[in-house]
């Protein structure tokens, strides 16, 4: 055990959260960051939805 990692009882799986996220039919969303995950998501070969604002 690594006193960190966490598991439900069912062993079902789950996630955790640092942002909240909107996933639509055109792509994901960060809510929480300001530029909407753009740069971040990026990074991992990932493209944003549109600005729903912009």
């Amino acid at each position: 055990m690594d006193d960190w990692t966490v598991i439900t009882t069912d062993g079902t799986w789950s996630s955790h959260w640092e942002h909240s996220v909107a996933l639509t039919e055109e792509g994901p969303l960060v809510l929480t960051a300001p530029d909407c995950g753009r740069a971040k998501l990026a990074e991992y070969g990932v493209t944003a939805a549109p600005d729903p604002l912009g």
